[in-house]
């Protein structure tokens, strides 16, 4: 499955932004698969985690793949000088366009992380602290 169902998936996912739809959607299609591996019918009354304990599993674990190369993406990003370091800081000139603010990468990269923005760009010049924060993602802990 990790072979020839994630890689092609989880190209270029660092670039992606997350909304809670999608995120649904991710888990929903890992667990679709872990069900169709064992042939499991949707018909029974078989729960997502007798699923996932099955394979040896607390969590659904793409999601947190995605979130981790984001981060990893983040922290690449923010310690070498290039033009997506300018886009993402906001270096290019022009307006936005009307109405609510769509929900951005570094929104995601924040919520992730569970700190503040300047925290967030401040710890990921440092490899060995940022490293610790991609960790620890889906730990619930925040290292400090």
């Amino acid at each position: 499955m990790k072979c020839f169902v994630w890689s092609p998936f989880l190209y270029a996912s660092e670039t992606w932004t997350l909304k809670k739809n999608t995120e649904k959607r991710i888990e929903a299609m890992e667990m679709w698969i872990y069900r169709r591996m064992q042939r499991i019918s949707w018909k029974e009354k078989v729960t997502n985690k007798k699923v996932l304990e099955s394979f040896g599993l607390q969590r659904p674990e793409l999601l947190l793949t995605i979130q981790r190369r984001k981060m990893k993406y983040y922290g690449h990003l923010r310690r070498h000088d290039s033009i997506q370091k300018r886009i993402l800081e906001r270096k290019i000139d022009g307006r936005r366009g009307r109405g609510r603010r769509r929900q951005t990468w570094l929104g995601n990269i924040q919520e992730k992380s569970q700190m503040k923005m300047c925290e967030v760009c401040e710890t990921a010049l440092d490899r060995r602290r940022w490293r610790s924060v991609t960790a620890h993602l889906g730990d619930g802990m925040v290292p400090s």
